[in-house]
């Protein structure tokens, strides 16, 4: 299971940095064989933030760092992007309505599968980890306390977000909607490290105005804070406000991870390969279902927990895996 995973992550990480390129250059090439000419792309306006924004070849959004400031991307952009822009714009929901609806669609169907699997930086994080490991670096354990705090602030990150956005709509503050464009988009690390895979132009500095200096500095603090990945599994994905929309529907029963709790021994195992620290299926002995509002869903606890049947996971009402290798899968115990 974790192989296939990381099969999956390095696939998608291709795709959406990567495939908006070969989407253009098959259809520049198309163009030529019909005796024809590339259309002209879209014009934007200018845009003074750190990296410029680009045109996509999709208007896809993903519930996951999909980063619309990399140079040509495969998808529109993330989830909060496109929620701060319909706020701020305030779009019609005629408009809005079929994007709106593919993007609850992919979380409803996936919750946070979307981190574990196929988010760019969830991969990058998973990179940190393999590299503290092979450079010897010790790894420090979250308290219970700390994950807490971590969690007030991935939601106070995103409400304050979607808040900034709210108030970009406001006609009294229309001088500096610039400014407050994609709130979340100004500090998110994604918006450097995409565009540095890319090969695009980085720019470290905005002092346009008092609005964009204070997101610069938050943004140094936010691109700082993903390499405490070095020594913290996953520390980003902790605070990404972006998987915090994609929490709210791990427990619709669409994606599911059970116990059967008389198989289980307490070994511990579970909690200890969990990159995100959380405990809930090694402690929980009451109800079958044993999904985390923040579990990413990467199965690590079900490919190794040693006892067969006592963990599966379940997508769609159907079982997909199971703990004890292919042998648990199949096996006629579900939890």
């Amino acid at each position: 299971m974790t192989r296939l995973r990381w099969i999956i992550q390095v696939v998608s990480f291709v795709t959406i940095l990567y495939g908006g390129f070969a989407v253009q250059e098959g259809s520049r090439l198309l163009d030529e064989v019909r005796g024809g000419h590339p259309a002209p792309s879209r014009a934007l306006p200018e845009n003074l933030k750190w990296v410029e924004k680009r045109t996509t070849v999709t208007t896809l959004h993903l519930p996951a760092t999909s980063c619309i400031y990399q140079r040509q991307g495969l998808c529109r952009g993330c989830s909060l992007y496109y929620l701060s822009d319909v706020i701020t714009w305030l779009k019609p929901l005629g408009v809005i309505l079929p994007s709106l609806t593919l993007l609850l669609l992919l979380m409803l169907l996936g919750g946070r599968l979307w981190c574990g699997w196929v988010c760019p930086l969830g991969f990058l994080s998973d990179l940190l980890t393999q590299l503290r490991a092979w450079t010897g670096i010790a790894q420090v354990r979250v308290s219970r306390r700390a994950r807490d705090g971590l969690l007030w602030a991935k939601y106070a990150l995103l409400f304050f977000s979607l808040g900034i956005a709210a108030l970009a709509a406001l006609p009294s503050l229309a001088e500096h909607r610039l400014s407050l464009l994609d709130p979340f988009c100004q500090i998110c690390p994604s918006r450097l490290i995409a565009a540095f895979f890319t090969f695009d132009r980085l720019c470290w500095t905005n002092f346009r105005d008092a609005i964009t200096m204070s997101f610069m500095v938050l943004g140094w603090l936010a691109f700082a804070l993903f390499f405490v990945g070095l020594t913290v599994r996953r520390f980003w994905c902790r605070l990404c406000p972006i998987g915090g929309l994609s929490a709210l529907f791990n427990k619709t029963g669409m994606v599911m991870l059970v116990k059967n709790k008389e198989l289980c021994t307490r070994c511990g195992t579970c909690a200890r390969v969990c990159p995100l620290d959380i405990d809930r299926v090694h402690e929980d002995g009451g109800r079958p279902e044993v999904t985390a509002y923040e579990c990413h869903l990467c199965l690590r606890c079900v490919d190794a927990c040693p006892e067969r049947g006592c963990l599966a996971f379940r997508w769609l009402g159907k079982r997909a895996a199971g703990s004890g290798g292919w042998q648990g899968r199949i096996a006629g115990i579900d939890p």
